[in-house]
């Protein structure tokens, strides 16, 4: 098994990682959203501005905007109408497009 180099991919790894084992184990400390938030948008600029593929696919791309906008909404103080539904709709769309490979 070989663990991968790119930092987007790494940072989103331990991100997703971290996001289903701290609920799961009722795991909680006093920075631990701070901390998620600021993988989720570390992770999502590494992958948007990452190496520049030609042929750049979209799944990527609505993956990235998605981590940065939950990490930004989750460390700043703004909201805006329907940033639920937003959000929602950005994940199943990137989460479609990486399925079919686009």
């Amino acid at each position: 098994m070989q663990v991968t180099r790119h930092p987007g991919t790494l940072l989103l790894s331990i991100w997703l990682i971290a996001i289903g084992l701290l609920p799961l184990l009722n795991l909680r400390f006093p920075a631990s959203d701070t901390i998620l938030a600021l993988l989720a948008l570390a992770a999502g600029v590494w992958l948007l501005v990452g190496p520049v593929r030609q042929g750049r696919r979209v799944g990527p791309l609505l993956l990235a905007v998605w981590l940065i906008a939950t990490g930004l909404l989750s460390l700043l103080p703004i909201s805006f109408p329907a940033s639920g539904i937003i959000l929602a709709l950005l994940a199943v769309a990137a989460g479609v497009l990486l399925l079919i490979g686009r």
